[in-house]
């Protein structure tokens, strides 16, 4: 049974065999191989081209399973030596080597159908017949031991690298074993489980599967045996079989001799025509030359009559529609032709679109109802329904969009100058005023999640100023969004922050990821005079630059995943609204306000001329412009994250080559193995118009560092998946907590640092509204004894340069723990915290956070005054509360609330509702005890202690109780000792007159 060379379909299902210094080897093709997925332990991936083995990105258990027969082996043989080769795809994690170990099956367990598609790293939905982590044959029969049943005995190991290639697995004394006893006993080969790294994350290896579309990549089993005394070659129809004389001519064959062997193949090769695709046709081959070729092997002994048909497939033409057509009409009209007799149902093809073919489009300025833009205004601005054009080749798009804009409006606004938004739901099914407002998305919507469990359909919105410092009744809380035909209440934008590039778009529970996708997204730039006394490149010289990746249908419309998945990669990039647009820019520099709207995708942007980068400065942050300009040629955003950079353009000519910014950024960040990954941002053509030459400033703001030593806490975030058993896909969790489980109540005016610890593969982007932050620093740690986290000493690493500014979002990297400082400042109530990557944040990685006021006193001060009857009395509420107070003074004997103005008493109140309260031409009938009602900013209200005000006798000047002489001589004493004391009249200054009044209340009634 000796065979170099067989017939295609023995070698598809049996290999190819050789002898070898007396002994045979067998060149076997596996007959099952499969995925099992610790995290979807209903997923299956069977019938993919591809199967994985250990850790993903997310820290998730993969294992193969790979089986063998050996029937084709001589009954009776002697097995000597068996390796294995499995080649790793070129889609493998990056990292050190790993080892992958072979471990014996005990159970037997069915491949099953299912096909994810692409690198079917997180598998499909099982069906009958698959296997899975927790079933051997889905859904009947489980394993013992779920995660596949095996052997404690590793019967071969092997170190892994990423790199792309053949990994061959050396004979050992049990993989003789194993095979050994299966040829035995044929109905204990299970065949092997292969285990790699599974405590660390990105550990994953993915080979090729025994589905590859390319044979030579497919695992192979060399075996090497001695086959029983008594058998020799035998051929038939040019196939090589080592059996007995008996077995060989009574089946039709030729025996070569006892002893003889099958390498080389001692037997003929029959031929025949062999037809291609276009119709032309080769005579005299063999099968196997034939399917070397690319052909199709019309069978032993014929011939090229009649002629072969020219072949049809489906073909994907650049519009995204698939035609049934030849290989070369489909090569003709620059099509993708998807093989020969494949059809076009159930074909998605993509869009294929040229680069750089639109200009950029520029967001305009909000329009106020009242007042100006930079100045107090107030704006009602529309959500509506309009379609959009995101590339020259592509059709019209239904988007969605604030003031029927794509991006919305920017809106400009100035430090202390205050504006207010009313926010109107206006989603129709067309941008005509009295068509039917939507009741349905135009996306598909996972009821199952929270927020569209009880909104359903409806396309609710509601509005966040991300970044922004606001009232929680200004913030845009997720859970308050609204329906179309319905408003916000009217936002109030204080203005009361520096200066800072921040962004609006929708936040609704549940929802945020389509909204968002569907356009719901602008920026809000936010100016003061320490930035505009910088002279930095403004005007037509500042650009801000929305980041948003987007997938089409065949149609053109807005394509995104039909049901919930915890990540979305589009197809292409697009930039305020334009794929792969340009920019004319003039000889000078300009000033980019860069935003990633993306809802998953992160960027890490350069810019150059070919392979060479050219160097630009990031001057701000999220939340502001930094210390100094930091020089990068490179820079990382994540979702909802900001950069301010100033690129200098001065150096390129007209006849200079553009220069492309490029992003390198794999998805998901920073692990990838799930994109698409995409290169090109936008370009940028130079012109001969001058520009912006003036130099950047050396400095900017000073960024007063918070001292961590001022925190009253730290707090710590664990961000972690789990598997959504009721909806049935992965979620995303906070310290395995939900949207409505409220543990952190910081106390308004204090400060804290938190720490987020990721024990996943991605970096997760944690943004937290209400407060501006700055980043202390990453550390590495290992999970020790009750799932305790012990941070690695030694491995603190601080922010870079372009870090160590203001920030609302940090990038918190895998495996790390990355702390943040933040005080909590002005207003109190509840505000959400969340990832970034929308689809994590709409489940459920979105939790809240509760300002509340400290406990505070209150006293009246002076405590006991005393006073001459038509004086000025000041008494002053001392108070430790946080925020703005309110104050509301009080006479408790006979109980009096003061109002400003006359008591009724002959004298005068100020201040009734201020901290210093003040009696004007105080009279006897004021006398008695008096306090203030302060209120918190927190709604709490303490009373003071009380002020018992005494009122003597208009001429006791030393306030003895009574009047005598000695008053007349002390009266004088000031006087002449200039003395303002004497001032008797209150006119400012000392005269005659002071004398004459004090003697006329001296001598008359008391």
């Amino acid at each position: 049974m000796r065979r170099l060379r067989c017939a295609a379909a023995v070698v598809m299902a049996l290999g190819v065999w050789c002898g070898v210094s007396g002994a045979d080897v067998v060149v076997l093709n596996a007959d099952r191989d499969a995925t099992i997925f610790e995290d979807n332990t209903s997923n299956a991936n069977g019938a993919g081209v591809y199967f994985h083995v250990g850790n993903n990105s997310g820290g998730n258990a993969r294992r193969g399973l790979i089986r063998f027969n050996v029937s084709s082996i001589p009954a009776g043989s002697t097995i000597t030596a068996v390796s294995l080769a499995l080649r790793v795809d070129d889609g493998g994690n990056s990292g050190p080597s790993e080892t992958v170990a072979l471990r014996r099956l005990t159970q037997d367990w069915s491949e099953g159908p299912t096909n994810p598609g692409g690198g079917g790293g997180s598998g499909a939905a099982a069906v009958a017949g698959d296997v899975t982590w927790t079933r051997r044959i889905y859904n009947t029969t489980s394993w013992t031991n779920a995660g596949g049943t095996f052997s404690g005995t590793t019967s071969a190991s092997l170190s892994v690298s990423s790199t792309a290639g053949v990994k061959t697995w050396a004979t050992t004394a049990q993989l003789v074993a194993d095979v050994q006893g299966w040829l035995n006993t044929p109905s204990t080969n299970f065949g092997w489980l292969l285990l790699g790294n599974e405590a660390t994350n990105q550990t994953a290896r993915r080979f090729s599967s025994r589905q590859n579309a390319t044979s030579s990549e497919r695992p192979k089993l060399t075996v090497t045996f001695t086959p029983p005394a008594g058998t020799g070659a035998c051929c038939e129809l040019g196939v090589c079989t080592v059996v007995t004389q008996a077995s060989c001519t009574g089946g039709g064959g030729t025996y070569q001799g006892n002893g003889t062997a099958c390498a080389p193949n001692p037997c003929p090769q029959p031929t025949g025509g062999c037809c291609f695709g276009n119709g032309t046709c080769t005579s005299g081959q063999t099968q196997e030359q034939c399917d070397n070729a690319g052909g199709n092997y019309r069978g032993n002994g014929t011939t090229c009559i009649p002629a072969c048909p020219v072949l049809t497939g489906g073909c994907c033409l650049v519009n995204a529609t698939c035609v049934v057509v030849s290989e070369a009409n489909c090569d003709a009209q620059n099509g993708s032709y998807n093989g020969d007799n494949t059809a076009c149902a159930g074909v998605t093809c993509p869009w294929v679109l040229v680069p750089f073919q639109d200009p950029l489009p520029i967001p305009s300025v909000a329009v106020p109802d009242s007042g100006a833009p930079g100045d107090v205004a107030s704006y009602t601005i529309d959500m509506v329904q309009f379609s959009h054009q995101f590339h020259a080749s592509l059709p019209m798009t239904t988007v969605w969009g604030y003031e029927g804009q794509y991006p919305g409006p920017t809106f400009e606004a100035r430090r202390g100058r205050p504006v207010e938004v009313t926010w109107r739901n206006d989603l129709r099914h067309h941008n005509i005023l009295g068509m039917p407002l939507r009741n349905t998305h135009v996306l598909n919507i996972d009821q199952c999640l929270h927020g569209p469990d009880v909104t359903g359909r409806d396309p609710v919105t509601v509005v966040h100023l991300h970044g922004a410092h606001l009232a929680p009744e200004s913030d845009g809380i997720p859970d308050l969004a609204f329906r179309p035909g319905q408003q916000s209440p009217v936002y109030q934008y204080p203005n009361n922050q520096q200066a800072a590039t921040l962004w609006y778009h929708d936040h609704a529970l549940g929802l945020t990821r389509l909204n968002v996708y569907m356009g719901l997204a602008g920026f809000y730039l936010l100016r003061d005079d320490a930035e505009l006394s910088l002279n930095l490149p403004r005007g037509h010289n500042e650009i801000p630059l929305v980041i948003q990746d987007r997938s089409f249908t065949s149609t053109g419309a807005l394509r995104y995943n039909d049901t919930f998945t915890d990540h979305f990669f589009g197809d292409f990039i697009t930039v305020n609204g334009k794929v792969w647009p340009y920019l004319e820019v003039r000889q000078g520099k300009y000033r980019f306000r860069l935003l990633n709207g993306s809802n998953t995708r992160s960027y890490t942007l350069s810019m150059g001329q070919g392979s060479a980068p050219i160097t630009f400065h990031q001057i701000g942050t999220d939340l502001g412009l930094l210390p100094a300009p930091v020089p990068m040629t490179s820079l990382t955003l994540m979702p909802g994250e900001r950069a301010d950079i100033v690129v200098d353009f001065s150096g390129f000519s007209v006849l200079t080559r553009p220069i492309t910014m490029r992003n390198s950024a794999v998805s998901p960040f920073p692990g990838g193995g799930d994109g698409p990954d995409i290169t090109n941002v936008m370009q940028f053509r130079f012109t001969a118009d001058p520009g912006d030459t003036d130099p950047l400033p050396p400095s900017l703001v000073p960024v007063p560092p918070i001292n961590p030593a001022t925190a009253v806490q730290t707090r710590q975030f664990q961000l972690q998946k789990t598997f959504d058993n009721i909806c049935g896909h992965d979620m995303w969790l906070i310290n395995s907590l939900m949207w409505s489980d409220i543990t952190e109540f910081p106390v308004l005016g204090t400060t804290e640092i938190w720490e987020w610890v990721n024990r996943s593969g991605v970096s997760h982007p944690m943004h937290v509204h209400l407060v501006q932050f700055q980043v202390l620093n990453r550390q590495d740690f290992t999970v020790g004894p009750g799932d305790t986290i012990v941070p690695t000493a030694g491995t603190e690493t601080p922010p870079g340069a372009n870090e160590q500014g203001w920030k609302d979002t940090v990038q918190a990297t895998p495996n790390q723990i990355t702390r943040v400082i933040m005080r909590f400042l002005d207003h109190p109530g509840t505000f959400p915290y969340h990832c970034h990557i929308l689809d994590h944040e709409d489940h459920e990685m979105m939790r809240q956070f509760t300002v509340v006021c400290p406990s505070f006193t209150a006293t009246a001060s002076p405590s006991d005054p005393v006073v001459r009857r038509g004086q000025t009395l000041t008494i002053d509420a001392v108070t430790n509360a946080v925020g703005p107070a309110t104050y509301q003074w009080r006479r408790t004997d006979p109980d009096v609330t003061f109002v400003d103005g006359p008591t009724g008493n002959g004298s005068t109140v100020s201040g009734a509702t201020a901290a210093a309260f003040t009696y004007t031409n105080i009279q006897f009938a004021d006398a008695g005890r008096h306090g203030v009602f302060v209120t918190d900013t927190c709604g709490v209200t303490n009373v003071s202690s009380s002020a018992f005000i005494t009122v003597l006798c208009a001429a006791d000047f030393n306030l003895s109780g009574s009047v005598t002489v000695q008053d007349l001589f002390d009266f004088l004493a000031a006087y002449f000792g200039n003395q303002m004391s004497a001032d008797i009249n209150n006119s400012g200054g000392l005269s005659v007159q002071d004398i004459f009044d004090f003697l006329a209340l001296y001598f008359g009634p008391c």
